[in-house]
């Protein structure tokens, strides 16, 4: 038997035997919404959706308007927002990891841990333009930072290849002045780094009040 022409194939028959490429708006617009209607076939439903608002309208209805939509629904019109979303998704541009160049850079970037009820020990990675690679919470819960060793910290920097690194922990008390075992522990894990080739910027202590920088209090 000879074939049938692309024309008069359903859409989904047509996409899957000759690509999406070659298929019109109103064709992939009815692959999307899969059936039609009862004397209506999703093919003129879709045609008609194309019609009424246009390429560039589709984009901008909402989750009521594809609903309201006659041969649409709830449900294809749930689906419909979800297709386009991922579709602008994929297509958006990365967005740039933030630079930490500053403890106040640092701190925008764990402001939530001032809210924390435990004490998070949290590390920041950087690579060489201090562009944020990964933040890493390191512990939860433990009354003391020094019972954290410099391996657990350092072990995420050397998969990510980071070559800086910020500690970041928070005093669920609220004070913010850093103890003696915090001085010590920053000094340690200075040390650590440096035989590893990657250097500890500063260790910042948040609280409900704010931060402080030991790098800026001379004590890194």
């Amino acid at each position: 038997m000879r074939e049938l022409p692309a024309s008069v194939l359903r859409p989904r028959d047509k996409l899957i035997r000759f690509g999406a490429g070659g298929m019109s708006q109103s064709e992939l617009l009815a692959v999307m919404l899969g059936t039609g209607t009862k004397g209506r076939s999703v093919i003129r439903i879709a045609e008609d959706l194309v019609g009424a608002h246009g390429d560039r309208g589709l984009t901008g209805l909402s989750l009521e308007d594809w609903a309201s939509e006659r041969g649409v629904g709830r449900v294809k019109a749930a689906q419909m927002i979800a297709a386009l979303e991922l579709g602008r998704r994929l297509l958006a541009p990365p967005a740039e990891e933030p630079r930490v160049g500053s403890p106040a850079e640092a701190y925008a970037l764990v402001r939530d841990l001032k809210r924390a009820r435990k004490e998070h020990l949290v590390s920041l990675y950087l690579d060489a333009q201090n562009r944020l690679i990964c933040r890493e919470t390191v512990s939860i819960g433990s009354l003391n930072t020094t019972r954290t060793h410099p391996r657990e910290v350092l072990q995420p920097a050397i998969v990510n290849s980071a070559l800086a690194f910020i500690l970041v922990h928070n005093h669920p008390s609220g004070s913010l002045d850093p103890s003696r075992d915090d001085v010590e522990f920053t000094r340690t894990m200075a040390r650590a780094g440096e035989l590893m080739g990657i250097s500890l910027y500063d260790h910042l202590i948040v609280s409900q009040r704010g931060f402080v920088s030991l790098k800026e209090r001379g004590l890194l």
